[in-house]
């Protein structure tokens, strides 16, 4: 005997109202760990957003698009040595082991380059009239990350660096880029020069962004 709005055969069946507000609830506050979500004040109003160099989120990009066709190709080579070509054993093994070392090599790069996709969505430097938001990844959590508001005021020193990443120091060169150092206690005198003291490094950001943002700080 069927009962009342029971689902057709083959079809699942849904979850209970309340596992489904709490399975929603989860996939929120998981997406608020990794990418916060900014909760403006009333009638606040944002005067620059400032994200990462957009190198840093195209290079990435095109290397896991490249990694991942050669992975499919790899493991479609794979496949086709091991149940469709008839090959010799021992040319099928060597084709199957070079093209399994790819493709777990193509996986490591891929999830490496994910992850600086990951890291260019949680930098972001954003100045209202009324604060500064920052959007920064948690150094002891790696993965996610958290939402920063100061006074407009805070910030006391704002300092340009080099990359210490040769690859982006390289794009630093080209680009007129830099790491923009960020600290709320000032300079720390040293015999051999200053150095900013309790700083954040913010990093690759374009010379035109630097200037507006030293013209909205400290104006």
């Amino acid at each position: 005997m069927n009962t009342p709005n029971a689902p057709e055969s083959g079809e699942p069946l849904p979850l209970p109202p309340d596992l489904q507000g709490d399975f929603k609830g989860l996939l929120i506050r998981l997406r608020e760990s990794i990418i916060p979500e900014i909760h403006y004040l009333d009638d606040e109003e944002v005067q620059l957003v400032i994200r990462m160099a957009d190198y840093r989120q195209k290079v990435p990009l095109n290397i896991v698009r490249i990694g991942a066709m050669l992975f499919i190709f790899a493991a479609t080579i794979f496949l086709l040595t091991r149940w469709f070509l008839p090959l010799p054993s021992n040319v099928a093994n060597n084709v199957q082991m070079i093209t399994g070392v790819l493709g777990i090599v193509l996986l490591f790069l891929i999830f490496n380059e994910v992850q600086d996709l990951l890291l260019y969505e949680q930098w972001q430097f954003i100045l209202t009239d009324k604060r500064i938001i920052l959007i920064t990844p948690e150094p002891d959590r790696h993965g996610f990350a958290d939402a920063i508001y100061l006074k407009r005021d805070k910030i006391q020193v704002l300092d340009t660096n080099w990359s210490s990443s040769p690859l982006w120091g390289a794009f630093q060169a080209f680009k007129g880029t830099r790491d923009v150092m960020l600290s709320l206690s000032g300079y720390e005198f040293q015999e051999e020069g200053a150095k900013v003291k309790g700083g954040l490094r913010f990093p690759d950001v374009s010379p035109e962004d630097i200037r507006r943002l030293e013209i909205l700080i400290f104006n």
